[in-house]
């Protein structure tokens, strides 16, 4: 099941809410892992197109994130 978007989550481009997740058809995105840092698989990003304006956007899930913010602490 894919996680859902953050609801803090707006369109960089127009400012918008009204945001869709999705998925790429072939991933060319396939895993985020911070530069620098050893991650076996690291973290599959979301995808979201903005209704207002059509930008189509990748992020992290709110869980990943702060996966994320402890893992870069870590150190």
């Amino acid at each position: 099941m894919m996680e859902p978007l953050s609801p803090k989550l707006v369109c960089p481009s127009c400012k918008g809410t009204r945001l869709v997740a999705g998925q790429f058809w072939e991933k060319q995105f396939r895993n985020f892992a911070p530069k620098g840092k050893v991650m076996w698989v690291g973290y599959s990003p979301l995808s979201f197109v903005c209704r207002d304006c059509g930008y189509l956007g990748i992020c992290l899930s709110e869980k990943q994130r702060s996966e994320l913010d402890t893992k870069l602490n870590e150190s």
